[in-house]
């Protein structure tokens, strides 16, 4: 498919070319958000017998994933220990100087200098 990911967010796509899909045209450069919650999904795996679904995802089935309760457990991590060991930690410049980037479906700092 002709997409590319974006450098400033691993999760956008931007079509490369015109293409049609669905029945829909997407354009050179149009963003475009891909559902991959049922990726490696396969219904025909399922059952009581325990039989393996040789999927490379790391995760059983789209609602089990060990990517947020990870990301969530090294984020209380890094500020518990962030925070006390930098009491004085602050941002380096006005809140209304930061920049959010134009790249992205989220909002994502640019960056965000600090000063302690």
């Amino acid at each position: 498919m002709p997409l590319q990911d974006h450098p400033a967010d691993a999760g956008s796509r931007y079509a490369r070319e015109d293409f049609e899909i669905g029945g829909v045209t997407i354009r050179d450069g149009e963003p475009v958000l891909l559902d991959t919650t049922l990726a490696n999904f396969d219904d025909t795996a399922f059952g009581v017998t325990g039989a393996r679904n040789p999927h490379v995802a790391f995760a059983h089935r789209p609602w089990h994933s060990l990517g947020g309760p990870l990301a969530r457990i090294e984020l209380r991590t890094a500020f518990a220990s962030l925070l006390p060991r930098f009491p004085a930690l602050r941002p380096a410049v006005p809140v209304e100087e930061l920049r959010i980037s134009a790249d992205s479906f989220t909002s994502t700092l640019v960056e965000l200098p600090v000063t302690w």
